[in-house]
């Protein structure tokens, strides 16, 4: 049998993450998405609770 001129790759050893080095960045990601998506002006989203139910139902803000 001829050899091959290609060779079979070997496992590239990866450092393993280990869950408690996740909570960190995960916290900071969680905590910066709902202060970007958080509304800023409570008004503009209580016009748009108004638009579509009575004022009544909308008095949470």
């Amino acid at each position: 049998m001829t050899a091959s001129c290609f060779s079979t790759p070997l496992p590239v050893a990866r450092p393993r993450l280990r869950p408690r080095q996740l909570l960190l960045p995960a916290v900071v990601v969680m905590v910066l998405a709902a202060a970007v998506l958080a509304p800023e002006q409570p008004d503009a989203q209580a016009e748009i609770c108004e638009r579509h139910n009575g004022v009544a139902a909308c008095r949470v803000w």
